[in-house]
């Protein structure tokens, strides 16, 4: 490198404070000298002559340099924040009705839940998630190993799900989520990675999953899905194995039907016929919902002396919610989980490296079958299903899935403006 190159593009960085942005900016400026200077080489003057006009046609590297640091900035996404924030705050809501938050072990646990939600997904925002785009093997090798470990360590059954309990920590299939996705990411974003490959891959994973819960089987498998489609891979072949696979499903289900449990078939038979004598005489099923969240009304009873609502803090937590804040409360929560799926569509629309597109696509997948989930089957759209409500439901694991989720988006959103275009082109105008 020339003194005079050298000099030049200390000076532009040194008007830059981010670290990331430097990099990039250096890159960039290279790129671009390189580009003007072979444009001279090839007008029959020396290099060394060259290689000045090239610097000095860039212009004054100090101007250069603040405006770089304008647009290259990294950034803080404070509207995710505060949507992220207000989640966590409305989350604390059902413990407080149901009188947990006094002398209760649950509030102090809430609060630790929280905290380290909130360092994962503030963490999160500082780490540069693009040097993670070519690891994605050993995101893979990491999530099987997890549920490998979790498949042979596991020490209890939560509701027919396997979990293994240290004191009062219970770690399920649901923790090897994000490692999956950011290894999909990484496969989907390479032109080398082929479908027989991730037929393989997919299909090893799913059969891991399997043995937790049918519930983490489908967010995993509904996340692959809408993560592959916006891959690079051929759509048609895409189209073709998506098929393949769903009609694999069907038949497996049909055939499933025959072997399952019989308390796992009570949920789907009350959801399609809650009129049957044996549903209505038991002892919490589809129209005694129906019944609570018709009657709790605009503002709700403010009190569970006379109801009894099972798991009314995990899976039946906006059921629980409604009864006891209203209508009107519960809609403010559903707008608030909504615009939070709005605002990383929004960001995920702007982006333009695929990379960061499937990270977003596979978040918004996992995060919107969690909350379309737990509140259509409270209104009766989908069979009862152990579905958390994302930042409300309590309990740690998915109070961290879902944090480390909002954690992606404050990275992806920090950096955007690292794949802008060239920019100084509009500079030298």
């Amino acid at each position: 490198m020339g003194e005079q190159r050298k000099s030049f593009l200390e000076q532009v960085q040194s008007q830059i404070k981010s670290k990331e942005a430097k990099v990039f900016v250096s890159a960039e400026l290279h790129h671009h000298l390189n580009k003007v200077k072979n444009y001279w080489l090839q007008k029959g003057i020396s290099e060394k002559e060259a290689e000045e006009k090239a610097v000095n046609q860039m212009g004054n590297p100090i101007s250069i340099g603040q405006h770089l640091n304008r647009i290259h900035r990294p950034k803080v996404d404070w509207i995710t924040l505060a949507l992220f924030v207000a989640a966590l705050l409305l989350g604390f809501l059902p413990l407080l009705s149901q009188g947990y938050m006094t002398g209760n072990h649950f509030s102090m646990y809430k609060v630790i839940f929280v905290v380290l939600g909130g360092i994962l997904a503030f963490g999160m925002m500082f780490i540069d998630y693009r040097k993670m785009a070519n690891k994605g093997w050993i995101f893979y090798l990491l999530g099987t190993l997890l549920l490998l470990f979790l498949t042979r360590y596991f020490n209890t059954l939560v509701e027919g799900q396997a979990v293994l309990k240290i004191g009062s920590l219970k770690i399920e299939g649901l923790m090897a989520i994000p490692f999956f996705l950011m290894a999909w990411a990484g496969f989907f974003q390479s032109n080398r990675f082929k479908m027989w490959q991730f037929l393989l891959l997919f299909f090893l994973s799913s059969y891991f999953f399997l043995q937790f819960s049918l519930t983490t089987l489908f967010i995993y498998v509904a996340m692959t899905f809408t993560m592959i489609w916006w891959s690079k891979l051929n759509k048609k072949k895409v189209a073709i194995v998506l098929g393949s696979v769903f009609a694999l499903v069907v038949a497996w289900g049909v055939i499933g039907w025959m072997t399952v449990a019989y308390y796992q078939k009570y949920r789907v038979l009350s959801f399609f016929n809650p009129y049957n004598a044996e549903y209505l005489t038991s002892q919490f099923g589809l129209l005694k919902i129906h019944h609570l969240f018709v009657g709790a009304g605009w503002f709700g009873k403010h009190s569970f002396a006379d109801q009894f609502i099972p798991e009314a803090h995990t899976n039946f937590v906006f059921l629980s919610f409604t009864y006891y804040y209203g209508w009107l409360f519960a809609a403010i929560l559903i707008l608030v989980l909504s615009l939070v799926a709005l605002r990383i569509m929004f960001i995920a629309r702007n982006l333009s490296d695929t990379y960061s597109k499937l990270l977003l696509a596979g978040v918004i997948m996992v995060y919107t079958v969690q909350l379309v989930g737990n509140v259509g089957m409270i209104v009766g759209f989908f069979p009862m299903t152990n579905m958390s409500l994302p930042f409300i439901s309590y309990g740690l694991m998915p109070l961290l899935l879902n944090a480390f989720l909002i954690g992606i988006v404050l990275s992806i959103y920090r950096r955007k403006d690292l794949f802008a275009p060239n920019t100084l082109q509009g500079n030298q105008q």
